[in-house]
């Protein structure tokens, strides 16, 4: 039977039973992931074919049947999509503006991995918890992907050209963009929605068999990417980019939600978008294009410890 992806039902929110155990199931997945890798049952070296499978595979499938089948009209979600871009905005500036503020402490090759890590979400860690604390919320969150997805590689891939070694054309951003599995699925699932397309019952039913994969193996390969070693590697670069997303910018996108006037279930799918730790395919970007590649993974790994720490803490606020 296939889930109901529906907007309809995502103003309810998952049991308040206990907050702070609902992000328990996604710390265990993760450290299951992190045991395999750690005892070679399945060598990290077969991981990244994993994450590849969950990346280009499971979560497109997720994303399309989600948005396919999303009331995404302008009226329901028109605040949540200009509190999601101003955020963006306000995080980019003000990266930007401590840059210009702290050029003799901070180089380049950090800066733009700083920035990275503060933009840039993992989207089967935002995924599992919207699971897990909102019903429904699988659907909003498809939203907040379509939203954001494109102008945060954009970004991302303008400030590492601008910053870093390595020069980047129109062409290759465009190219980069249309080769991004998500992007690809956002503009399948849009198309379908906006044209009006019912997908077949068999191959909708074969994409939510597909999607029901995608969270946990997703947040195992978060898990096996863990390295504890990286967790005594503490300096001034990765204290701030570690509380970046779970406290600066999850922050700020409360403060801009709550400004436009979305509702808390919208301001509780936000704040898995920009609490979530960065994703892991900023630290290839970091490598490829002249960023401290060590620095960003060093980021990556507290922001997984606090994230699992502020979004109970976030559920009870806000649900």
């Amino acid at each position: 039977m296939i889930f109901d992806w529906t907007i309809a039902n995502a103003g309810a929110t998952a049991p308040r039973m206990s907050l702070a155990l609902s992000v328990f199931p996604l710390l265990l997945i993760i450290a299951a992931g992190y045991s395999l890798a750690k005892s070679q049952i399945i060598p990290r070296s077969g991981w990244a074919a994993i994450e590849t499978l969950s990346f280009r595979g499971l979560i497109p499938a997720t994303l399309i049947l989600a948005i396919s089948k999303s009331d995404l009209s302008l009226e329901r979600f028109g605040g949540f999509g200009v509190s999601l871009v101003g955020t963006l905005v306000i995080l980019t500036l003000s990266a930007l503006l401590l840059r210009l503020l702290s050029k003799d402490a901070l180089g380049n090759p950090a800066f733009t991995s700083l920035f990275q890590g503060s933009i840039r979400w993992n989207a089967f860690v935002a995924l599992a918890a919207a699971e897990q604390f909102l019903t429904g919320g699988i659907a909003i969150l498809a939203v907040a992907i379509a939203v954001l997805i494109p102008l945060i590689n954009i970004i991302c891939i303008v400030v590492l050209a601008s910053f870093g070694p390595s020069k980047a054309s129109v062409s290759k951003v465009l190219k980069t963009l249309s080769r991004n599995p998500l992007v690809q699925a956002c503009v399948i699932g849009l198309t379908l929605n906006i044209g009006g397309v019912s997908l077949p019952v068999p191959v909708a039913e074969a994409l939510d068999m597909i999607g029901r994969g995608a969270l946990g193996v997703g947040l195992m390969a978060v898990g096996a990417g863990v390295s504890l070693r990286r967790l005594t590697r503490f300096d001034w670069r990765v204290c701030l980019g570690a509380f970046m997303r779970p406290v600066v910018a999850s922050t700020v996108f409360v403060l801009v939600g709550t400004t436009v006037g979305i509702p808390n279930i919208q301001l509780m799918a936000g704040v898995l978008v920009f609490a979530a730790p960065a994703a892991s395919n900023g630290y290839i970007v970091a490598k490829q294009m002249g960023g401290d590649a060590d620095l960003y993974a060093d980021i990556m790994t507290w922001q997984v410890v606090l994230s699992l720490l502020a979004l109970p803490l976030w559920a009870h606020y806000l649900l």
